[in-house]
């Protein structure tokens, strides 16, 4: 796992829809004798440029070569769908993408830490510690405080005033004085969400299984980053299960004791991501 670097800044609409144009026709957009010119693209300072750069490859939306960036098979399907970022499923596919990156933290960590909680959760130093503790579980990497933090700064604002990923209703911030609260909130979930997050879930973590167990899925937190409880969650991959829909895709098995879930031939990320992006409602609170 490695930080986004987010350099305190969120990615906004405008930043994404620009580098969308722009990646193609300036591949070296982000290198140092470019800089001049791409600032003036994205109307941003120079560390906001890093922040950008870290949260396009975050959500792998770019991939690089060196000093060179291109689009990936994902970034080219928003281009083809949605090149203005204007609809929610496009937004899911963003949030999905992050939380099964590998370079998604805080960002993953934070829907860990604050999907554990009975309720809000005060966003103070020590809930830093949780999340460097969560972060650790994943890394070697001994990460300092202030790294997190920084980058926590960057990634809560994804979530408040007017970003896309606030009006998807993910995440509830409550500030009291100088204290702010955190909570999952209950954003209203399209099934082909879940089913891309199953299909990137069976990709990061078990590439090889046919089968693996529901509690597998609970502990690497892919609940929380679809806003569900466990209950809620079984409840949805049932139902989705016995669908005619998406048999191809998976199967809930009922054990007495264990419930699993099958991997089916369709569920792969490129196929699933085109049913959210093409197919899903929009969820827009």
């Amino acid at each position: 796992m490695a930080m986004i670097d987010t350099q305190t800044f969120p990615l906004t609409k405008q930043r994404l829809t620009t580098a969308l144009t722009l990646v193609p026709r300036q591949p070296d957009a982000f290198s140092p004798n470019r800089m001049r010119e791409t600032r003036v693209q994205f109307i941003s300072g120079k560390n906001v440029l890093s922040s950008i750069r870290g949260w396009l490859l975050a959500a792998n939306i770019i991939a690089n070569d060196k000093s060179r960036n291109f689009l990936t098979d994902y970034g080219k399907q928003l281009v083809v769908n949605d090149p203005q970022m204007e609809k929610a499923r496009s937004w899911w596919s963003f949030h999905l993408n992050i939380c099964f990156s590998e370079r998604c933290d805080p960002y993953r960590a934070l829907f860990y830490a604050v999907g554990e909680g009975a309720g809000y959760v005060l966003d103070d130093e020590a809930f830093l510690w949780k999340l460097a503790a969560i972060i650790g579980e994943e890394t070697s990497a001994d990460l300092a405080l202030a790294t997190i933090e920084t980058n926590l700064i960057g990634v809560l604002k994804m979530f408040d005033g007017d970003s896309p990923l606030s009006d998807l209703g993910l995440i509830d911030i409550l500030t009291e004085g100088n204290r702010r609260f955190l909570r999952l909130a209950e954003p209203n979930v399209p099934e082909q969400a879940v089913i891309h997050a199953l299909a990137l879930a069976r990709h990061k973590h078990f590439p090889t299984r046919t089968t693996v167990h529901f509690s597998e899925l609970v502990d690497k937190g892919f609940h929380h980053f679809l806003c569900l409880s466990v209950t809620d969650l079984r409840k949805r991959l049932r139902d989705l299960g016995r669908s005619i829909i998406w048999q191809q895709h998976f199967e809930f098995l009922e054990g007495q004791d264990l419930d699993s879930v099958r991997f089916g031939e369709r569920l792969n990320p490129s196929q699933t991501l085109l049913n959210l992006l093409q197919e899903s409602d929009d969820t827009w609170i």
